[in-house]
Parts: structure tokens; sequence; C-alpha cells
């Protein structure tokens, strides 16, 4: 046993690193290529989702934890928009939806912004001062630049005025529908923390952080050198001095930012909920647009509707629903954290429409057993009718399989009719019934209310009381049905209703051997069953479905043998025992499947009713007083595969004249 153990956890230890392996190659594969243009007129423009590899990065979107990659096109930064026209032409075309100058006022006024053709502009000024704080370049050494800057970063955590600006810049781009572009004057240090924040909330690794950061020196190389010369020439004694951590970007700045985050609040995390104000719903925003998950947690371990419930979750991400103030956002971005998806895999497909057309196809069945005490016109003399009401309840219930919820279905309803015997061979029944059913799995619950005909007729060879026959009947009806499911994960619930209806027809037939005290009676048939229900779309919550139409037919063989005592006299009246054996053969795939749509995104649920083979029982004890009938009886049903099983319960009165 010990053995067998050890091999077990090793598969499965295996199982999770060949999982960890090709999820790896798949987020290379998956990663987007680094397109975003080069600007000659705004040196440091580029995509938050990576670096091309022209400037140092890998020419494709960065990867995050729990195989994250960063979507492209969502947030870019830059340097100040003092762009020419090709330029401006060029960050046009992007359809910027908001630029957000982290300026202060006499920057603007030197250098205006050209904002992009239909772009909003809005002014969050970081500093909160009417100009930036400027260097004495005369007495600037190495040390002192390093420090000076050093220095600069740790206020973007320990100013009050500061952590307000990038508060509001972060709460502007996720309220916004994007895409949004930010900057300051040379896109590097006010613009350089606000790219660290997001891709902090991403979580990108800490080496890609700093490396994306330390890629502004390459974008303003230029203007770098350029400005270098300018500086050099007006002070001279700085020929020979490192200006490029002057005037681009050292390590030892963001380090330092981010040390004094952990000093002041622990963590990054803290940061951005304590020093900022961030709440919980906000950061998940802001992930849900910059990152696209290829595989959600445990989803390569489920099967079934399971399996298929987490790919339709997993193909929201490209919906609106992510990215947003929407429940659904917020589930996905804790269920990351948290390293499970919970039960809503199960739940989200809407496998009770499945379960609901399953339970349709059955209902002829019902109507069978319902009507089965008087439809064969014996004991009935030539010309005569008897009327009869017929009682039936019961439920029904299917076993869970890998992936796919158990279902309970329960069964209420009456039905009137009559039987008339035209002659000695034939006679004729007639109909009517009301059928409520309850259909409830994956935390999901329909009712289904039928209003239904049955109409039927038997004709013995040689009579009805002897001998071989043939039979035949037809039911239909109207169905209403509504139905909610209420989802995990505090994802709300969702409601709707359609209509729809319900066909059957069964041809057969038997023989009536007579075996004193026993009448067996063997019957042989073949039923049809029909189910349509219409297309509708539930209300509710973000994961509302779009459920389209449901239509499917069945056919099965059916094998009865009913076995009668002859009547006892009992006082007044007569006792007659029947005891009847049946097994029905499923003729076609037994399994239902359903399909609906959210936000473009496919997803197809099974039946948990998968049984080919059904075996029944049923012990029924009819009393006759005269023109008075009733009879009363206990079904059992009991199917293979997916553990089907069912009781019902019947009382039928009838009266004849």
């Amino acid at each position: 046993m010990a053995v067998a153990k050890n091999f077990f956890v090793g598969s499965n230890v295996l199982l999770h690193v060949i999982t960890a392996l090709v999820l790896s190659v798949a987020s290379v594969s998956a990663q987007q290529a680094i397109v975003t243009p080069i600007l000659t007129s705004a040196e440091n423009f580029r995509d938050v989702a990576g670096i091309s590899a022209s400037y140092g990065g890998t020419g494709f979107a960065n990867m995050t934890s729990n195989f994250g990659v960063m979507r492209t096109g969502v947030f870019y930064r830059s340097n100040v928009l003092n762009l020419n026209d090709a330029d401006w032409t060029t960050l046009s075309s992007l359809r910027i939806w908001r630029d957000i100058d982290l300026r202060t006022p006499s920057e603007i006024s030197a250098t205006p912004d050209r904002t992009p053709a239909g772009a909003l502009y809005t002014n969050i000024n970081i500093f909160g001062t009417s100009s930036p704080p400027t260097v004495n370049l005369s007495t600037i050494t190495t040390a002192s630049v390093l420090s000076l800057g050093q220095s600069g970063y740790q206020t973007f955590v320990t100013d009050p005025t500061e952590r307000e600006g990038f508060r509001t810049v972060l709460l502007t781009l996720a309220h916004d529908p994007g895409p949004d572009l930010f900057h300051c004057s040379a896109g590097k240090d006010r613009t350089g923390w606000t790219a660290v924040l997001l891709e902090s909330i991403a979580r990108v690794s800490p080496t890609t952080v700093m490396n994306d950061y330390l890629a502004s020196n390459s974008y303003l190389a230029s203007q770098i050198s350029a400005e270098t010369a300018s500086v050099v020439a007006a002070v001279p004694a700085l020929s020979g001095l490192n200006l490029t951590p002057l005037l681009g970007v050292d390590s030892s700045y963001l380090q330092a930012a981010l040390d004094q985050a952990v000093a002041s609040y622990g963590s990054m995390y803290g940061y951005l909920v304590q020093g900022l104000g961030l709440s919980l719903e906000d950061i998940y925003v802001l992930r849900g647009k910059m990152v696209n998950y290829l595989m959600l947690p445990g989803q390569n371990m489920l099967s079934g509707n399971a399996a298929s419930g987490a790919g339709f979750l997993n193909a929201l991400q490209g919906s609106s629903l992510s990215g947003n103030y929407t429940a659904y956002n917020y589930y996905l971005q804790s269920s990351v954290d948290m390293g499970t998806l919970g039960g809503v895999p199960g739940q989200v497909g809407g496998q009770i429409h499945a379960d609901a057309a399953s339970y349709l196809l059955r209902q002829p069945r019902w109507i069978e057993e319902a009507v089965s005490p008087y439809v064969g016109g014996q004991g009935l003399a030539e010309g005569q009718a008897r009327y009869w009401l017929s009682g039936l309840g019961g439920g029904f219930w299917t076993q869970g399989q890998s992936g796919i919820s158990r279902v309970a279905e329960r069964s209420a309803g009456t039905v009137a009719g009559v039987t008339y015997r035209g002659s000695e061979r034939a006679s004729l029944d007639l109909g009517l019934g009301y059928n409520a059913g309850v259909v409830e799995s994956a935390g999901a619950t329909a009712n289904i209310n039928t209003l239904f005909a049955t109409l039927g007729g038997r004709y013995g060879f040689s009579s009805l009381e002897a001998g071989p026959y043939v039979l035949a009947r037809a039911d239909g009806g109207y169905v209403d049905y509504r139905v909610n499911r209420a989802l995990a994960g505090n994802l709300g619930s969702a409601s709707g209703q359609t209509t729809g209806s319900v066909f059957g027809g069964l041809i057969g037939f038997g023989d009536v051997v007579r075996l004193a005290p026993v009448t067996i009676t063997p019957q042989a048939g073949l039923r049809l069953a029909a189910e349509t229900l219409a297309g509708f779309s539930e209300n509710g919550g973000d994961l509302a479905l779009d459920v389209h139409g449901l239509s499917h037919l069945s056919s099965s063989l059916l094998l009865d043998l009913h076995l009668r005592l002859d009547p006892r006299q009992a006082g007044s009246w007569t006792i007659s025992p029947e005891l009847t054996l049946g097994y029905e053969r499923a003729l076609d795939d037994p399994q239902i499947q359903s399909t609906a749509t959210r936000y473009g995104s496919a997803v197809s649920q099974k039946s948990a009713y998968d049984s080919r083979d059904l075996a029944k029982a049923g012990l029924s004890l009819t009393a006759q007083r005269d023109a008075f009938v009733v009879t009363a009886k206990a079904n059992g049903v009991l199917g293979d595969g997916s553990g089907s099983a069912g009781v019902s319960g019947q009382l039928t009165l009838g009266y004849s004249f």
C-alpha cells in the first residue's frame, strides 16, 4: 500500500510539473509582440506591457505570476507630448481615450501637450507645486545626484500630496474605458513610478519591473547625450562627470522608493491600500485591464461541465466584464489570489437547462404510468365507458459524475380521462392532465409545468381480455419553464423563463396469456419523445446567460411483463394485485447537451442523466366495488451508467357506466 501511495503521490507531482512546463511554453507562445510605434518627437513613448527588443526588452508582452500575460494597448507612458505632425497622426491612430499630464503648471506653460485626436486631456499635478524641484548644477557631485534622486523617490511614498496624486492617476486609469496615456516631462520619474505601480499590481517580476524602469535610459539616450553636452557647455567643471543619473534614471532611485514602501507600509500592497487608499476592488480592476491569464487556478484538473465552465470563465477575460467594476472581475481576480475557482465552474454553464430538457424527454413515461390502470378497456362491456382520475407523484435522482453535478427531480400531477370500449376487440382512451415538476442541479432550480393531452387505443385480435393485441399512444403538452440559478463566489443569481412543448408517441404489441390464477401479459414497444424549449435570455448578475433553444428527439425500446392475480373477494370489494416488471433501452444518446453564450463566449453543458438501460418494477393493488374502482401503485426505476434511480406513487379512481 505504501508503494502504491508513493506512486500516486509522485504521479500527481509529475502531472503538476508537466502542466507547469506546458503552461510556460503556452505563455511564451501567447505573448503579444510589442509593436508600439517609435516616436521621434516623444522618444520615451512606449507600452506599459513591455519593452521592444531594440531598447533592451524581449519584444513581447511581460509575463506575470500565475501564468498571466500583460495585454498590450491598454496603458501607454511617455515624455511630454511635444509632437510633430507625423507623430501626432501616429499617436491619434491608437485611439487614446485620455491624456494624463503629471506635470506642474510651469512645465505645462513652457511646453503644452499636443493632445492626440479624440483624447481627453487631464492634468494631475503630482508635486502639487507650481514648478518642479530644481537642482543647482554648480555644486552637484555623483554622490549628491544619487542622494537627491533617492530622496526624491522616497517622497513618492512619504509625501501626502504626491500620494494623493498617484492615487488619482490610478483611479482615473481604473475607471476609464481606455486606452489611456500618462506622462510627465521626461517620462522617467513621475511616469516611471506610475508604471512601476501598475506593473506591481499586474504582478510582473521585480527583475522585469526594474528592467522596464531603466529602459528610459535607452529610450532617452539621444536626449540625455544632447542635454549632457548642453550642461557641460554651461558648467565646464562638470566635464567628465556621469550625468546619466541626473538626466536619466538609476536603479538606486527605484530601489529607494520600493524600500520606503516596505518601511512605511510593510509592502507594496500596503502602500497601495493604506498609503494610496486603493480598495481591493480598484486593484483588481486595474489588474483585470492589464493581465490575461492563460489558465485559471485548477482549470487543467477539471473535467465535464466543470471544465467547460472554467473555460467559459477564462474566455470572459476578453469581455467587458473583465477590467471593470463587476462581480465577475472581482471573483476572477480573487480566485487567482486564492488559487481556487471554488464551485463556480460547475454552476456557471447552466447545467440545469440540459437537465430540464432531459426531464422533459422522460415526460411521456410519466404520462404512461399515470394512465396505465384504465386505458386497456378490460372489464368494460361493449359500448361502456369508464371515467377516471389519476394522481401521480415521485422523485428521480441521478448521481453526479466527473465534472457533472448530481440532479434531483420531483413531479406531481393529475390526469382526468375516459376510456371507451367500442367493441369486443377495441378500446379508446382520452385524457387531459397537468404535471408540476421541479429539477435541481448545480445550484439551480427549474420549475417545469406541463399541461398535456393524451390519446391512446388498443386492439385485440380476438378480444381485449385474451390473446395478442396492438396498442398506440400519442401525447402532446405545453411547457412553462422557469429557472433560477444561484452562483457561488458572490456572483449573485440569474433567472429566466421560456415556453416549449413536449410530445410522445408509443406503438407496441403484446399477448394476454391466462394461466390461472395468474394472467401474464408480455409487451414490447417503441417510444418516441421530443421536447423543445425556446431560447431566452436570463436576467440577473454578470453571468446571466443567453440560452440557446433546446430541441431533442429520443427513441427507446420497451419490454414489459405484467403478472396479475385473479380477483379475491373481500366483503363487498374484489381485490386484485399486479406486479409489473420492465426494461427500457435508449436507442439514442441519452445524455442531453445545452448551449448558452455571454458576450460572444459559448459554454456547453451535459445533463447528469446518462442511463442507456433502465430496469423498472411496479406493484399495484386494485379494489373494485360495483362500478367504482380504486388502484394504488408504487413504482421503482433503476438506471445504469450515471446511477439513476426513482420512485413514485400513484392513486387512480375510476367509475364505469
